[in-house]
């Protein structure tokens, strides 16, 4: 039987590095996100995390650690 997998995408921002599940950055669009992406971080306190600092990440989320 043929038809569309259900299998959810899950897509980096290349410019925030924000991932998202099957949904474009609400900040820049669908044009930039991309599904090659490695590593990632998951930050939930970024007044208090050195990493967060480090990568300039002001919001709590996941976030890609590269996007091609």
């Amino acid at each position: 039987m043929a038809g569309k997998s259900t299998k959810k995408r899950t897509m980096a921002c290349k410019i925030c590095k924000k991932i998202y599940m099957d949904s474009p950055c609400p900040q820049h669009g669908d044009s930039h996100m991309s599904d090659e992406w490695f590593g990632f971080l998951i930050i939930n306190d970024t007044e208090n995390s050195i990493i967060a600092k480090t990568a300039g990440i002001t919001e709590p989320g996941r976030y890609a650690i590269k996007v091609r």
